[in-house]
């Protein structure tokens, strides 16, 4: 009977190192392969980015270029047959390849008709890579939530960098269309619109090509083309109401909660439009079957009744002047109010991510935390008489007594005045 040798022969073991060695050269092998693939995919999609950019930046060139052609040619009317006809051809040549680009590159995005129910879902070539979205087709229900833990893989036509936005699956180039999105759970978003072109780096309302309600931490505004519109709020409107009328160029922002109107923009109708959402924090849940020709009818004709087709934000300002926690008192409260600011502002109902946010914000400056964290109060605030029994007993439930008294007598002061007075 031959017996187990755990010694073997010096010839096996020279066959097994060697066959180990070619295992080991051909693993290093294949991931010298893939992280060389790896590389250039990101590269090339770095590229297509860049090539993306770029052409949207001449496509807008080109528009200007074609409206200071149109003004010559108001000035030189013997020219304008012969120009129209160049024109006519270039349209016709760029047409064709824009049909055959929309064929290969938006497979699934459907353009709405007049008339249709507009139920839409979210565009997943377009949908950042940090959110979670889930779709209820039925309903028309849409949930999208920020995920800051997930890794982002970037591809062509997808919102990049902390432009965390998707777009919806349908293209709108004509009629009337609303849908609502509902935002009590989120401190930190932009709802709008945005052209079939905007740029997939650039957050939505800090483009010529979208126009947006944002929330940021607590300070809700209008916002196009990095211009800030502030708004007369009484408090922050938890359910956001869109009215995009393509015909007339409009886009109308109601605050559904109330119907109060909020803001309204003349939008670009050069090229169709689609439904845009921004998610910085937590979720939101869109609606897009809530609009019926019925209910955009009420909300248009409560706008009008109320002579509120595009907001005087001259007289917001002064409204803000006018009351009694108007910027100066904020400004001045900061400075008074020490050690006790979080506990203060817990009390007032802001979260601690908000807090860390304005600590990170404004490292060396307390006041400036304090003025932020009671203007954030102030925008979900209905009113003075409110505000101050509010700030007031939180006060003095962390031991600023005194500052609650002095605020109390500034605004009794102001009273009798304000009663005094025969204008």
């Amino acid at each position: 009977m031959a017996s187990w040798n755990p010694h073997p022969s010096g010839h096996n073991t020279h066959d097994m190192e060697q066959k180990l060695r070619q295992s080991e050269e051909a693993r290093e092998d294949v991931e010298r392969k893939l992280e060389e693939e790896t590389r250039l995919k990101v590269f090339y999609q770095d590229k297509a980015l860049q090539l993306e950019s770029k052409l949207q930046d001449h496509e807008e060139r080109l528009c200007s270029l074609e409206n200071k052609m149109a003004a010559l040619m108001e000035k030189h009317p013997i020219q304008q047959q012969q120009q129209q006809q160049v024109v006519g051809e270039r349209v016709g040549r760029e047409s064709q390849d824009q049909s055959v680009a929309e064929d290969s590159e938006e497979t699934g995005i459907r353009e709405v008709k007049v008339g249709e129910a507009l139920t839409f879902g979210l565009d997943p070539a377009t949908i950042h890579g940090k959110l979670d979205t889930q779709v209820d087709s039925e309903k028309g229900k849409i949930l999208i939530s920020y995920n800051g833990d997930q890794e982002v893989v970037n591809t062509v036509g997808r919102f990049v960098g902390k432009s965390h936005t998707a777009l919806a699956d349908v293209m709108i180039s004509g009629g009337r269309w609303y849908w609502e999105v509902d935002v009590r759970k989120s401190n930190h978003y932009r709802m709008g619109v945005a052209s079939k072109t905007v740029k997939r780096d650039k957050w939505i309302g800090d483009t010529k090509k979208s126009w947006c309600i944002r929330n940021n931490d607590g300070e809700v505004s209008a916002r196009h083309n990095y211009d800030d519109s502030g708004l007369r709020l009484v408090r922050n409107p938890p359910i956001i109401g869109v009215l995009l009328d393509y015909d007339s160029a409009k886009v109308h922002f109601f605050d559904v909660d109330s119907g109060k109107h909020l803001q309204t923009y003349e939008v670009d109708v050069s090229e169709p439009l689609r439904p845009a959402f921004q998610v910085n924090e937590g979720c939101v849940v869109v609606n897009s079957a809530a609009g019926s020709p019925a209910k955009m009818e009420e909300l248009l004709s409560a706008m009008d009744a109320a002579g509120d087709t595009i907001p005087d934000f001259t007289r917001e300002a002064s409204w803000h002047r006018n009351r009694f926690f108007n910027d100066k008192r904020m400004a001045d409260i900061s400075m008074l109010i020490g050690k006790q600011w979080r506990q203060v502002a817990t009390c007032l109902g802001l979260q601690k991510v908000q807090l860390d946010k304005m600590e990170l914000n404004h490292p060396k400056d307390h006041t400036r935390q304090v003025m932020e964290g009671l203007v954030t109060w102030r925008g979900t605030a209905k009113d003075d008489d409110e505000m101050l029994t509010e700030l007031t007993s939180c006060l003095k439930k962390w031991d600023r007594s005194d500052l609650a008294e002095q605020i109390q007598e500034e605004h009794d002061q102001l009273t009798t005045e304000a009663s005094e007075d025969p204008s």
